[in-house]
C-alpha cells in the first residue's frame, strides 16, 4: 500500500509540476481516493461505504494542484478573492486545504471557487550548462 500511495503521489506531483514540498499533501489525496474508490475484494464497494453503511458522495472530488479563488474581506475597495492552489482535503472538517504561493503556510477554507480548467504550475528556474561551456536558462 505504501508503494501505491507513493506512486500516485509522484504522478500527481509530476503532472501538476509541483515540487516535493507537497508530497505529504499528494499522499493525503491518494489515501482519500483509495478509501473512496471501489475495491474488488469487497464486491466493488468502497471502504467508506462498508464502514459507514451508506453510499459515497463524489460531488466533492477535486483535482490536485488546481487554481482556486479564496474569499477574503480586506475592505470595500480591495479584491474580494485571491488566487491560491488547491492541495488537499481538510481532515475531519468540511473544507479544503489551499496554499498561497506568496506565503509559507497552508490555509483551511470552505469559501473557495475552483477553476477546473487551469492547473497552477510552479515556476522552477533551471540552469543548463551546454557542452561548449555556455550557460543557458
Amino acid at each position: 500500500m505504501n508503494e501505491t500511495l507513493l506512486d500516485r503521489a509522484r504522478c500527481m506531483l509530476s503532472n501538476t509540476g509541483q515540487t516535493r514540498r507537497f508530497w505529504a499533501e499528494a499522499v493525503n489525496i491518494s489515501h482519500y481516493l483509495i478509501n473512496h474508490g471501489p475495491h474488488t475484494c469487497i464486491h466493488l464497494k468502497t471502504p467508506i461505504e462498508k464502514w459507514f453503511g451508506k453510499p459515497v458522495d463524489y460531488s466533492d472530488l477535486r483535482f490536485f494542484g488546481r487554481t482556486v479563488y479564496y474569499h477574503v474581506n480586506e475592505g470595500k475597495l480591495e479584491p474580494g478573492a485571491k488566487k491560491k492552489v488547491y492541495v488537499s482535503y481538510g481532515d475531519g472538517v468540511k473544507g479544503y486545504r489551499i496554499w498561497p504561493p506568496s506565503e509559507n503556510r497552508v490555509i483551511l477554507s470552505r469559501n473557495i471557487v475552483f477553476d477546473e480548467n487551469s492547473i497552477f504550475k510552479s515556476i522552477v528556474k533551471s540552469t543548463v550548462v551546454s557542452e561548449s561551456g555556455g550557460v543557458e536558462k
